[in-house]
């Protein structure tokens, strides 16, 4: 009996440690893909928002320590030819900016009609529905607004808008894969907006 708990002792730390630097290795691999798709897009969107300001801290209200509001997010026209539009949110610093395991996928929204050009604060699906704008999943696979809720560190959370040449996409997956591989070759440009969020 001593003799296995000695094995476990070890064999334990090394499973953690195998599972952290797998972990470290997926998300790398995942921001630099990103990296590579938006690389070839022109940055032509200027974003915005009422409910907090760019590279600043995002109030409470927006977090899960607050009422997980979904914040307000305006955009410009970018230029003609632009049918619909989408919105991704993501935070590439979890669990820590200083130890980014996992990317988390916060808010998702495709169809977005060509004349809209803001997403109001609290924002619901079912108000986003009668614009029959679509919510993608969230990391916990659910459709909406996730609030976020940073254990250690400041986190960066980009809110990001794509123009696309098209109505509607079709997503084979209404995640976050699924959506970048439908907008693929037909975003006309696109904007971000930076928050940050403390513990």
């Amino acid at each position: 009996m001593k003799r296995v708990l000695k094995h476990l002792l070890w064999i334990v730390p090394a499973i953690l440690v195998i599972a952290v630097a797998s972990l470290a290795t997926y998300a790398a691999t995942t921001r630099s893909a990103d990296g590579r798709y938006h690389a070839k897009l022109q940055k032509t969107i200027q974003v915005s928002s009422n409910s907090f300001k760019a590279d600043q801290e995002m109030p409470a209200d927006f977090s899960c320590r607050g009422k997980s509001t979904a914040p307000d997010i305006t955009w410009t026209y970018p230029a003609q030819g632009t049918k619909s539009y989408a919105l991704i949110a993501m935070d590439w610093d979890a669990p820590s900016p200083s130890l980014r395991l996992f990317p988390i996928t916060h808010w998702i929204l495709y169809n977005i009609p060509p004349q809209t050009i803001q997403i109001p604060e609290g924002s619901t699906n079912a108000a986003l529905a009668t614009q029959k704008i679509v919510p993608g999943l969230n990391i916990a696979g659910q459709p909406g607004y996730m609030a976020p809720c940073p254990p250690l560190g400041t986190h960066r959370y980009e809110f990001r808008i794509y123009a696309l040449d098209v109505d509607q996409i079709q997503p084979a997956s209404n995640d976050r894969a699924g959506v970048l591989k439908a907008m693929d070759g037909h975003i006309l440009g696109y904007g971000e907006l930076v928050g940050l969020k403390s513990p």
